[in-house]
C-alpha cells in the first residue's frame, strides 16, 4: 500500500517550531496516546507564535488543494495562482480586541501539519476544496488522513478533531463530545464516502486499493479508526518562566508543563472511559499557547 510517501509536513519543519516531550502517560487499556508538544522559544525567549503561524501558511495548498487538481511540480506562476485560490476558501473573520476569531480554521490547519508530521499520516480528502462557500464550515471531522502499517499489515484511517480553548479541560470535554456525536450520527459512512469520491491524490491504483477497504461504508478487516485530537489552550506559566537563555527558560517550562500535564492526562482518561466509542484508539496532542486568540490573529494575519 503505497500512501504514506504523499506525507508533505517533514519532520525537520516541524521540528523548527515545534518541540516534543518524553512521558509515561499513555494508557493501553484505552488505545490512548498522550502527545506532549510545545512552542519553541526564539533567542528572546519569546515563544514562536508568529513563526508557526506562517510556516502553517506555507502549507495552505498542501492542506487545501488536492494534488489531483494541481500539476506535480509547480512554477512560481502555478503557486501564485493555487494560493490565492486556497485562501479564498478561509472564512477570513472580521476580529479585533473585542473580538475574537471564532473560527476553528487555525486549529484545523495545524491538526494537518501535526498529524502528518509526528504520525506520518498524509491528509487523503481535502476538505477545504469541497466547501460551497467559503463562509461555510468543515462538516464532519476536521480532517480525514491514512497510514499503512507494515508491521500490522493494516490502513489507520485518523479521523481530526481540533479544539482551541482558553481552558484545557473544557477543550477536552468539547472534542470527546464531538467525537461521540460523530459515531452517533453515524458520519463514519458519510467520511468514507468522501474517501471514495473525492481521494485526494490522482494516483488511480492508490484510489483503488484504499477505497477497496470500505466495505458498504464501513471498516473492512484491514482497517483501523483512529481519532487524532488537538487539544490547544492557554498556559499560563508562559509568563514567569525562570532562566535568562531561552535554553534555561525551556527546561523550566517543561517542567511546569509535565507537572500540569498530570492533571490533563487523569481527566482525558477519565473522559475517554466513558465513551460510547473508547473501543477505538486515540491520538491526543497538547499544546500550550501563551494565548488560542493571539495564535487565531497571527494565522489570520498571515493569509491576509
Amino acid at each position: 500500500m503505497k500512501i504514506n510517501h504523499y506525507a508533505s509536513v517533514d519532520k525537520k519543519t516541524f521540528d523548527s517550531c515545534i518541540g516534543s516531550i518524553e512521558h509515561e502517560y499513555d494508557i493501553n487499556e484505552l488505545n490512548t496516546k498522550v502527545r506532549l508538544h510545545y512552542l519553541k522559544l526564539n533567542g528572546n525567549g519569546e515563544p514562536m507564535v508568529k513563526a508557526l503561524a506562517n510556516l502553517l501558511y506555507e502549507y495552505i495548498i498542501d492542506y487545501c488543494i488536492s494534488s489531483a487538481n494541481r500539476p506535480d511540480v509547480l512554477t512560481a506562476r502555478d503557486s501564485t495562482r493555487l494560493t490565492k485560490e486556497a485562501r479564498k476558501l478561509f472564512r477570513h473573520p472580521e476580529i479585533g480586541e473585542n473580538n475574537p476569531d471564532r473560527t476553528g480554521e487555525a486549529g484545523e490547519l495545524l491538526l494537518f501539519f501535526l498529524v502528518e508530521a509526528v504520525l506520518g499520516a498524509p491528509q487523503i480528502v481535502s476538505k477545504m476544496e469541497l466547501k460551497t462557500n467559503h463562509r461555510d464550515e468543515v462538516k464532519g471531522s476536521d480532517g480525514i488522513h491514512a497510514r499503512y502499517s507494515e508491521q500490522d499489515d493494516m490502513v489507520d484511517f485518523f479521523f481530526g478533531e481540533a479544539k482551541l480553548y482558553i481552558d484545557p479541560i473544557s477543550a477536552i470535554t468539547a472534542a470527546l463530545k464531538s467525537i461521540d456525536d460523530f459515531h452517533s450520527v453515524d458520519m463514519l459512512e458519510h467520511e468514507f464516502t468522501m474517501v471514495t469520491k473525492h481521494f485526494k491524490y490522482s494516483n488511480d491504483e492508490t484510489k483503488k486499493s484504499i477505497s477497496s477497504l470500505i466495505i458498504s461504508g464501513e471498516a473492512g478487516p484491514n482497517v483501523r479508526l483512529n481519532h487524532a485530537c488537538l487539544i490547544g489552550y492557554n498556559f499560563k506559566d508562559f509568563a514567569s518562566l525562570d532562566g535568562s537563555t531561552p535554553k534555561e527558560m525551556t527546561a523550566d517550562f517543561i517542567r511546569k508543563f509535565l507537572s500540569d500535564s498530570e492533571r490533563l492526562t487523569k481527566s482525558l482518561f477519565s473522559k475517554v472511559d466513558n465513551m460510547k466509542c473508547k473501543q477505538l484508539s486515540f491520538e491526543v496532542f497538547f499544546l500550550p499557547f501563551p494565548s488560542v486568540d493571539a495564535f487565531r490573529n497571527a494565522f489570520n494575519n498571515a493569509l491576509d
